[in-house]
């Protein structure tokens, strides 16, 4: 029942297209959502929640780590909007660019050390 219930949360990988629980790990991309309002979003830098998102599983975030990949490049697909509801695109499919306000985000910034230069 519980895998059950988390296949129709998040949907298929977007590198595999395998489902169930360890579909769990949910990729921000800096691209557009195809469903604005449906992707992610930030409320710090008032950020819409119009960018596209990917979910993967277990085996293939540990299949692209162990051969020295990039999980972003291994990418086959992207949600179309909320991951377990609106199916998913090509990620090549993808426009738009979707960012943060950096001005809002101090946080990012590398810290300064005693003289003021940054490391």
């Amino acid at each position: 029942m519980l895998e059950e219930m988390v296949r129709e949360a998040v949907g298929p990988c977007c590198i595999c297209s395998a489902t169930g629980p360890t579909v769990r790990t949910f990729i921000a991309l800096a691209k557009l959502c195809p469903i604005p309002g449906r992707g992610w979003g930030c409320v710090v830098c008032s950020l819409p929640s119009d960018g596209a998102q990917a979910v993967v599983c277990d085996a293939c975030i540990e299949s692209v780590n162990s051969l020295g990949g990039n999980l972003m490049e291994s990418l086959v697909y992207a949600c179309r909007g909320f991951p377990g509801v609106d199916g998913r695109v090509p990620v090549g499919e993808l426009t738009g660019e979707h960012h943060h306000d950096m001005r809002f985000h101090p946080e990012a910034e590398p810290p300064a050390n005693s003289n003021g230069a940054t490391f």
